[in-house]
């Protein structure tokens, strides 16, 4: 019998050869797009469409006398693919595919047998909709029901996914989740008989940390080199990919509890209620015992949803513990043996951890936040409603690993710190810092000078064509201005200057760090207000206000905790000394 899954829900298969088709009102095109782990095509010819309908274990070739279909054979999938998504489209002159009666996606085997069926509800002006995923898990495929839906268009869902379109993609359906800074198998249970799967709340979606292409000016004069592999382990870039699968896993997989616990709910007061209507027969036997089989068949599918959940914890949970102890050090905890021995790297770090996430359902499951290196957004630690030491803490944990992630003298810290007098740097030592903190409004109007000159100057020899800078007219590292009790002592001017930065800096090596409360900006009106979105906030206590890039739920962040006499304390040392 053929699994009905909602969205968000998974489904191990257990045949390699598969047919996807897509019922729709009307005319209407299927494609199939084969991914890397980054979720990236390797070429263009990983697009299988109309015009391209073959793919190396993908096709999308209409057959006569039947619906059109997407055949896939996972096992002729190459090993560097890790998703194979199939969308179905419609052209701009048909209407949109929420016009009309909700898309019902099926899969069969190569022998017409029955997989998995999944009716894509809540669409409305999309004229493209990812129908299903096939994608690796722990050396096996498996399914996932997604609906995720592009009012572009397939142009904008090809683009989306690294595929060069001629014409222009439209903006994206889904909406960033206002209250979340911007910043997974997934099963809940289906009814095993629903009439209708359960509605499904509009797409949230917050954005991931952006990914830029590369740093400058330290990389800019030669093509980007991939991260080095550690001795007998995997490569950073795949453990980085790895961590935020298993978020997104775990994303999706409480998104389909939730939906189903819901969707039991309704059904089991949308039969009291129809029993309850009748006030002839309220109190009748028969009465009660529609209620109590009412009750039980709630209980029966909340008890699979629940089960279905604590499968996939379990499995992510191993997935975790397995990567514990392989991640490098800027992505593992301060008390990580991986620390031990520390040397600055010969290349960039590919990413950042900051600090674990998790979801009142599941306490226990501690997923890592981490930021793709070179950094494409300023990061902003919330010290709203927390004592000074807390933020400042988290700030140099950051910066600590920050400087861990870069070569010698990769980096050079610059520190604005007026209210505080440079207290709250005493604790970096000097080593990394490129010049002495900014503790006097003049002092920081230099600093920001400097640092807009210094992008300036950049960006002329990168518009010029050149790929490094003049011999002693700036060094080739990267900057980092911390920014503590943002926004005292600013003006407009400055105010302007860091609007500047945060735009173009992280093109020309610059980023920023902000230690702030909203709350002391109110005397500096809109001047700032645009600032905060543009941000990455970071609270310096646990907090729940990162929504996640897939369903938007509401994730607690908490900061990795940092003792005296743990790692932290080592490479400062360690780059205070020049070693």
């Amino acid at each position: 019998m053929a699994q009905v899954l909602v969205k968000g829900q998974n489904a191990p298969l257990t045949v390699a050869r598969l047919r996807v088709t897509v019922e729709t009102p009307g005319p209407a095109d299927l494609s199939a797009l084969l991914l890397t782990d980054s979720g990236r095509v390797r070429t263009d010819a990983d697009f299988v469409f109309y015009n391209q309908p073959d793919g190396p274990g993908v096709s999308c070739r209409p057959v006569a006398g039947q619906p059109e279909c997407v055949e896939v054979d996972l096992g002729a999938v190459p090993a560097d693919v890790g998703k194979v998504l199939v969308a179905v489209s419609v052209d701009a002159s048909a209407p949109t595919l929420g016009a009309g009666p909700e898309p019902v996606a099926r899969i069969t085997g190569a022998d017409g047998v029955a997989v998995a069926t999944f009716v894509v509800t809540g669409l409305d002006s999309e004229r493209a909709v990812i129908a299903w995923e096939f994608y690796r898990r722990a050396g096996a495929w498996k399914i996932r029901a997604v609906g995720q839906g592009y009012a572009g268009g397939l142009a904008e869902l090809a683009a989306a996914c690294g595929v060069q379109v001629e014409e222009e993609p439209a903006p994206a359906v889904p909406v960033p989740v206002t209250t979340a800074s911007p910043v997974a198998a997934g099963t809940g249970a289906p009814p095993a008989q629903p009439p209708a799967p359960p509605a499904q709340p509009p797409r949230p979606q917050a954005t991931a940390p952006a990914q830029p292409a590369s740093s400058w000016p330290a990389d800019r004069a030669k093509p980007p080199q991939p991260a080095p592999t550690p001795v007998g382990g995997p490569p950073p870039e795949r453990l980085y990919q790895q961590v935020w699968s298993i978020f997104e896993d775990a994303a999706r997989s409480t998104s389909a509890l939730r939906s189903a616990t819901e969707y039991a709910e309704q059904r089991r007061d949308d039969e009291v209620g129809r029993l309850l209507d009748d006030p002839r027969a309220r109190n009748s036997p028969e009465t009660a015992a529609a209620r109590a089989a009412a009750d039980r068949r709630h209980d029966e599918l909340v008890a699979r949803a629940t089960a279905d959940h604590r499968r996939d914890v379990a499995q992510l949970s191993a997935e975790l513990r397995e990567l514990d102890g392989t991640l490098p050090p800027t992505m593992a905890r301060w008390d990580s043996p991986v620390w031990r021995g520390w040397q600055p790297p010969d290349e960039t770090a590919v990413a950042l951890r900051v600090g674990e996430l998790h979801l009142p359902e599941d306490p226990d499951l501690r997923i890592p936040l981490m930021f793709r290196l070179p950094l494409a957004r300023p990061l902003w630690i919330d010290a709203a409603g927390t004592d000074r030491a807390a933020a400042t803490a988290l700030a140099r944990s950051i910066i600590a690993r920050l400087l861990a992630a870069h070569p010698a003298g990769g980096l050079g810290v610059c520190v604005a710190d007026l209210a505080g007098g440079g207290a709250a740097v005493r604790g970096l030592r000097a080593g990394p810092l490129a010049a002495p903190p900014a503790t006097t409004p003049a002092e920081l109007a230099e600093l920001l000078d400097n640092l807009v000159s210094r992008v300036d100057l950049i960006q002329m020899a990168l518009r010029s064509g050149d790929t490094a800078l003049p011999p002693g007219l700036l060094d080739g590292g990267r900057r980092l201005l911390v920014l503590h009790d943002f926004p005292f002592g600013f003006d407009e001017r400055s105010i302007a200057q860091i609007q500047y930065l945060i735009n173009d800096g992280p093109g020309a090596g610059v980023n920023l760090l902000l230690v702030a409360d909203p709350a002391d900006s109110s005397t500096l009106g809109p001047l700032v207000s645009s600032l905060w979105r543009s941000m990455s906030r970071l609270a310096a206590v646990p907090d729940d206000h990162v929504g996640d890039p897939w369903v938007g739920l509401s994730w607690t962040f908490t900061p990795d905790p940092v003792g005296s006499g743990t790692a932290l304390d080592a490479v400062l040392d360690r780059l205070a000394d020049g070693r």
